[in-house]
């Protein structure tokens, strides 16, 4: 739509391009943030968070080079129209709005790239994030209105608000909407106990016996005692769905104060579950691949019992007929979960099993070190694994799952073959999945940037 509007320096017009597209990678990062059922069991929630994640960054690029490309001046006091040629439409408010906005923005993106690092829990860095999205939004919108040069048309300006809304929905509908109505369905737990080192076993059932329809692979956000928006934790479900029952069973390890928490818990306590999120293992299921890999590292294992199960439960003969390798790794052998209790194994034609410990005790007899890449060809040499054909899941310590796609990558294993979800992603690691991450995120930012010039030129 052309605008009837007096010509500006074209690095004006450029700074305005910039603040535009920024601002609206920062409107729909709201629906990226993986709580979206439909997007993250299409496209996985790992491709979903690494595109938040990384987006962020363009969008705090853009918005930080905004403020400093204008070489107009800002108009003075007693100059109250926002469009005239030798002006920028910058007022007192307008300019504090901005820059409370963008300090808010930096902050955000800072602590997420700090998480992992910092000394901050899980909820308060979640609690943080919450809030400091919602400065962003609500400020640079009205900084937006208010200094925007294009924000003027009513066109426009009811884009913005749209935008604004769509946004504030996505916030009513995880913390609002989400909490009501998880409140009247609430679940309570079966069974709590112990199966290995640190490693519970938690069972719930929903009160009214209402199931959930899940795939094997998938987890869910979990609340204790009270269906308040925070705090919660993801957690792989490490059940199968059945028809019969409206149990979900989980294995989750001792390391904090929320996982602490969920290991004393007493039969019949609520607890409330939001369900099921991802596809991780969906390609585990389907029969395009004749050989499975699957390398769990710890509680990892959890996902991995659930592909299994439901394979079992769905009795397809070509996929039972897969060879199946399942590699199961742990610090020590008691924190291995016991297999046997967890499976059938001998309903799969197929499926062997090799567990290694990177502490051994003196009587265990299986093998040792950690699942570097000398341990893992070794492996996989040893049971005929076909690299350049087989399916491969990946799930445990983000450490490992970066150490074995660096390996797969050597081996020669397609990307596309490689399935993995960690929710935690340090890009500086030079695994196959973060270089294609990166590079994507560097192309879409060259085709904003061209996008950005070709309008100011124009």
């Amino acid at each position: 739509m052309m605008l009837n509007l007096p010509n500006r320096p074209w690095l004006d017009e450029l700074s305005s391009s910039f603040a535009m597209i920024g601002f609206n990678i920062v409107l729909i990062e709201f629906w990226l943030s993986g709580r979206v059922k439909s997007l993250s069991r299409i496209l996985g929630v790992d491709w979903v968070l690494q595109v938040h994640q990384l987006f962020a960054r363009t969008a705090l690029v853009f918005l930080l080079l905004h403020p400093f490309m204008y070489t107009l001046p800002s108009q003075p006091i007693w100059m109250t129209s926002s469009s005239h040629q030798d002006f920028l439409g910058l007022t007192l408010t307008s300019g504090l709005t901005g820059m409370l906005s963008l300090f808010a923005l930096i902050c955000l993106v800072g602590l997420a790239i700090m998480r992992k690092s910092s000394d901050l829990s899980y909820e308060a860095w979640r609690l943080s994030h919450v809030i400091l999205a919602i400065i962003i939004a609500g400020v640079g919108f009205f900084h937006t209105i208010d200094a925007g040069r294009y924000a003027q048309e009513d066109w426009m300006k009811s884009y913005w608000q749209f935008m604004l809304g769509l946004a504030l929905v996505s916030l009513a509908w995880t913390y609002i909407v989400k909490p009501l109505v998880q409140n009247k369905n609430a679940h309570e737990v079966t069974s709590i106990k112990q199966v290995s080192l640190k490693i519970w076993e938690l069972v719930i059932k929903h009160s009214k016996e209402k199931k959930i329809n899940y795939q094997g692979g998938q987890f869910a956000w979990l609340k204790i005692g009270s269906s308040s928006p925070m705090p919660e934790n993801p957690f792989s479900i490490s059940s199968y769905s059945r028809q019969d029952s409206s149990e979900i069973s989980f294995l989750i390890k001792d390391v904090g104060d929320f996982t602490h928490q969920i290991s004393q818990l007493q039969v019949g306590q609520k607890i409330f579950i939001d369900a099921p999120y991802g596809n991780f293992g969906a390609e585990a299921l389907s029969v395009e691949h004749d050989q499975l890999v699957m390398i769990a590292g710890g509680v990892g294992i959890a996902p991995m019992i659930s592909v299994l199960r439901q394979i079992e439960r769905d009795q397809d003969p070509k996929v039972l007929a897969k060879k199946i390798l399942l590699i199961y790794g742990n610090r020590v052998a008691e924190q291995a979960v016991n297999l046997k209790e967890m499976i059938h194994l001998e309903s799969f034609r197929n499926l062997e099993v090799v567990q290694l410990v990177s502490e051994p005790s003196k009587d265990w007899q299986g093998l040792t070190g950690v699942l570097d890449a000398t341990t893992l060809e070794k492996i996989l040499n040893t049971h005929q694994i076909n690299v350049k054909s087989a399916q491969f899941m990946i799930c445990g310590p983000a450490e490992m799952i970066d150490s074995v796609e660096i390996s797969l990558d050597q081996f020669g294993a397609p990307l596309g073959n490689i399935d993995s979800e960690k929710f935690q992603y340090d890009f500086g690691k030079k695994n196959p999945k973060n270089k294609r991450s990166v590079i994507s995120t560097l192309l879409g930012t060259a085709a904003l940037l061209a996008a950005a010039i070709y309008g100011a030129l124009h």
